[in-house]
Formats: C-alpha cells, sequence, structure tokens
C-alpha cells in the first residue's frame, strides 16, 4: 500500500478513536477533546477512555475526561514545546492529575506504518517455517506462553489472531511473527523469538514475509512497540516500517 494512503487511513483511525478530525493529527499545536466510543474503533477495553495522548510530531492530541481540560491545556502551555509533554517529569504531573480520578500513565508506545515495499528478506535454510493462516491453525497456540510479543495468550474476540509465520527447529517453534484484527482493515504485527535464537536475523525475515503476505491479502499491518524496546524497533526499521505517531495510555488504579 502507497505509505501516503497508509497514513492518511491511520489517521481517520486516530481520528475516530480520539473523537476529532483526521487534520488534528497533522497541524500545528494542541487539541483537546472529550471521550467517545465508536463503533470501528480499536478495541482495548469496552470502558469509556478516561484519557489518551497521541503525537505525529506536529501535534498532540489528547482525549480526557472534560474536567481536565483546563489544567492540561495549562500544562501543555508552561511546557512550551508540546514534545515535552512526553518527557518523564511531565508524565508524573499528567498522572498527578489523573490520581485523584482513579487513574494512572500506563506507559507510551511508538506506533509504525510502512514506508516503503517490505524487502524479502532470506529465511535461513538452517530452519523450516509454516504458515497458520485459519482460525483452527492460530487455535493451536492457545494457551499461548511463549510467543506472547506475536500473538495473544488466549483468544480475544476483540482483536483475533488471524494470522502467523513460525520459524521450526525440527519439530519446535523457535521463533513467530503474528498478527491480529484490530480492526477490519488494520492488523497489528507482533514478533517474538525465544532467547537462544535471537541475533539471527529471524526476527526481521519473518516479519518482512508476513507484512507482505498481509498486504497481499489486502491489510494493512502497523506495528508497535515499548519505549525501550529497541531490538524490535531496529526490527521495525530494517522491515521497512517508519515512526508514525506515539499513544500514552492509562489504567485503573
Amino acid at each position: 500500500m502507497d505509505s501516503k494512503i497508509a497514513f492518511e487511513k491511520m489517521m481517520a483511525q486516530l481520528a475516530l478513536e480520539y473523537n476529532t478530525e483526521p487534520t488534528a493529527f497533522t497541524k500545528e499545536g494542541l487539541t483537546l477533546t472529550t471521550p467517545a466510543l465508536h463503533e470501528g474503533q480499536r478495541i482495548y477495553s469496552h470502558e469509556m477512555p478516561f484519557f489518551a495522548m497521541a503525537t505525529t510530531g506536529n501535534s498532540v492530541v489528547i482525549t480526557v475526561d472534560e474536567r481536565l481540560h483546563a489544567p492540561l491545556r495549562a500544562l501543555a502551555e508552561e511546557a512550551e514545546d508540546l514534545h515535552r509533554l512526553y518527557e518523564f517529569y511531565n508524565l508524573q504531573k499528567i498522572e498527578a492529575l489523573l490520581k485523584p480520578y482513579g487513574y494512572g500513565v500506563r506507559g507510551t508506545v511508538h506506533m509504525y506504518l510502512p514506508g516503503e515495499s517490505f524487502p524479502e528478506k532470506p529465511l535461513s535454510d538452517a530452519f523450516s517455517y509454516k504458515w497458520f493462516e485459519t482460525e483452527e491453525d492460530i487455535a493451536s497456540f492457545y494457551p499461548n506462553e511463549q510467543f506472547t510479543m506475536a500473538l495473544s495468550e488466549q483468544y480475544n474476540p476483540d482483536r483475533p489472531d488471524v494470522i502467523a509465520l513460525a520459524a521450526m527447529d525440527g519439530d519446535h517453534i523457535i521463533a513467530v511473527a503474528g498478527a491480529s484484527a484490530d480492526t477490519k482493515t488494520l492488523w497489528q504485527v507482533g514478533i517474538d523469538v525465544l532467547p537462544a535464537y535471537r541475533n539471527r536475523g529471524l526476527g526481521t525475515a519473518l516479519v518482512c514475509a508476513l507484512c507482505r503476505r498481509i498486504e497481499e491479502k489486502g491489510f494493512l499491518p502497523f506495528y508497535g512497540t515499548a519505549v525501550a524496546n529497541i531490538h524490535s524497533q531496529i526490527i521495525a526499521v530494517r522491515c521497512g516500517f517508519r515512526p508514525t505517531w506515539t499513544e500514552t495510555l492509562t489504567y485503573k488504579l
């Protein structure tokens, strides 16, 4: 998929989830909205969100309970540059605002979209490979305890795992690239390689092959990593993903 089309599709998705317009993520400045639930959004919780913050680098969009609009606007003005809202001392201030309402800052994730065609990375001849593309195939992983970065631990009807590519050493699965259908058109990709088999290029090769298959099926792959997961971020970049936005979410105390 063309990178511009992929970006526009994801901004429309974020706009749905942050109760705003797609332009809010590309224009300069702060946008504050009131949370809402909409059909078609990614489902990570069935409860009304209390706070979520996203940026594409140009703007910051915060959807939050209206009672916190004024103090968050004041905090943004004090921060001078909006990207500084993501620095630890400002996240502490945000958490102080959230705590009286029973919420804390869970963390920030870096999110990626395809930036170019996914390269054909060679799969090592030292291993065999197996596709899992049916509901029955995927169910064979559950309960999943070894590859939780690639697939859910159990079947999740809100974001079902829909495809996986496994590397095998004999009869043993040693690495899995998988994807969940987070919406009808957006599939989130994850990768997990057993420690003894890391640093051999398996993660990059599996993710590239998986993403090419996802695009062949007509879906848009996207990728997310924790702030400190440098190895995962390297895989994303090597596969042709580009950092596109970050999201900061909360949890109930």
